[in-house]
């Protein structure tokens, strides 16, 4: 007669729970493997919201800018202030609480047009290109055409 081996299987021939031990571990370390990947995904979400919402409230912050510059000529009808103005306003410097690196320029592409253009983030030197170069690649930058009234001549 043969003897069973009373570690696996018991005296009904079913197999008892010793050889799967370390099974528990297993699943509990692929699970806690799967929690983690979950959490990076999150945080990398929440980062990415941080992000896109920063980049809103500098494109808001810049839009607003812009519409006060173009408000402001407007404001003036008369042609000799507004030519005034528009050379005072080659690379202006925002302040830094309002846009990080933030400079505006205000041209006058056409007769009774301006063109108001605000960047952050940039040098002014990277802001003069933009302005001015149309091949330029442009990032952080916000640029709005108004018109205006005829200038007076």
């Amino acid at each position: 007669m043969k003897k069973r081996n009373m570690a696996h299987a018991d005296f009904c021939g079913r197999v008892s729970r010793k050889p799967q031990g370390g099974m528990a571990l297993l699943e509990a370390l692929i699970s806690l493997l799967i929690f983690s990947i979950a959490v990076l995904g999150l945080i990398g979400i929440q980062a990415n919201m941080v992000t896109n919402t920063t980049e809103a409230q500098f494109r808001s912050t810049a839009t607003y800018i812009a519409q006060q510059k173009i408000g402001r000529f407007w404001a003036n009808p008369s042609g000799v202030v507004r030519a005034d103005l528009v050379e005072a306003e080659e690379a202006q410097e925002i302040d830094p609480n309002l846009l990080p690196s933030g400079y505006s320029t205000v041209s006058s592409p056409a007769l009774g047009m301006l063109r108001v253009t605000v960047t952050w983030g940039v040098s002014q030197e990277d802001h003069r290109k933009q302005v001015s170069d149309d091949d330029e690649p442009r990032f952080n930058n916000v640029t709005i055409d108004a018109r205006v009234m005829e200038w007076d001549e």
